[in-house]
């Protein structure tokens, strides 16, 4: 089930969020990865808003959003290859104008997934050492 994500879902979704990262950390060999280092108090200050994909009331995705951008899309590695993520981006843009995402260009499969949706690279920047493309949809 998919809902909105609230102010008590903060917690959840910053464990969900530390889980997801650490794979997709180790997925594109890097081992100071900004998104880690991200604290609970950080993301309860930031108030993201988006959606959470429910499995017997335990948050196992989230996709947050901020105006046109896709900020944040994750699904707990034991969820992984279920079609959660796909579902989650289905269902945010047909509630929202979502222009724009970036992730990390060795996320091979995070790119696919955005490709399969229109999305198309526009940008490549490095931060650190990690490469970070932009990808836009018309």
């Amino acid at each position: 089930m998919i809902r909105r994500l609230e102010a008590t879902d903060y917690p959840a979704l910053h464990r969900l969020q530390q889980r997801a990262y650490q794979v997709e950390a180790d997925l594109i060999g890097v081992s100071d990865f900004p998104p880690l280092q991200q604290t609970p108090a950080q993301l309860v200050h930031e108030q993201p808003s988006g959606y959470v994909y429910c499995l017997d009331e335990q948050i196992v995705g989230a996709l947050t959003i901020e105006q046109e951008t896709i900020t944040c899309l994750v699904v707990a590695p034991d969820y992984f290859r279920q079609g959660i993520a796909k579902h989650m981006l289905r269902h945010a843009l047909a509630k929202h104008r979502l222009h724009f995402v970036s992730t990390a260009a060795a996320n091979l499969p995070a790119i696919a997934l955005y490709q399969q949706f229109g999305f198309r690279q526009i940008d490549q920047v490095s931060r650190d050492t990690i490469a970070l493309v932009t990808l836009k949809r018309e």
